[in-house]
């Protein structure tokens, strides 16, 4: 899939929005859409999340459950929103360029425990992935 059209755009917005993330190396975006309206949208952050740990598995992932972008986007939000949603996500280097961003399993489990629907990722600047849920 390639950058065209709203997901040119929503990649450009997510793109500003894992600009604002907490780490150095591996920042995200991650903006929730549903029915052509943005409702949610949150960068990676090095806090604890409770409800992300639930769906984690520490023998694939060690370490502590962090505030993913793609669970920060959809944390608070009712099921009546994130239901049948999309989410677009942008992972970005040192240079701004685009890198690869598909969920982890974390994220994945979590993403369908909500009910999100398809799931639209970077991978770099010229082409994007996606699935459904």
């Amino acid at each position: 899939m390639s950058y065209n059209g709203k997901v040119a755009r929503f990649m450009s917005l997510a793109k500003n929005i894992a600009g604002q993330s907490e780490f150095p190396d591996f920042r995200h975006g991650a903006i929730l859409v549903k029915g052509g309206s943005i409702f949610s949208t949150s960068p990676n952050k090095d806090s604890f999340c409770p409800f992300g740990a639930r769906f984690r598995n520490d023998d694939e992932q060690p370490g502590r459950a962090t505030v993913h972008a793609e669970i920060g986007a959809i944390l608070g939000l009712a099921r009546s929103i994130t239901d049948g949603a999309t989410l677009y996500v942008a992972r970005i280097g040192k240079a701004g360029e685009f890198r690869m961003s598909k969920p982890c399993q974390m994220c994945e489990s979590t993403l369908r425990h909500v009910g999100i629907k398809r799931v639209i990722y970077t991978i770099d600047n010229k082409e994007v992935g996606g699935y459904k849920l």
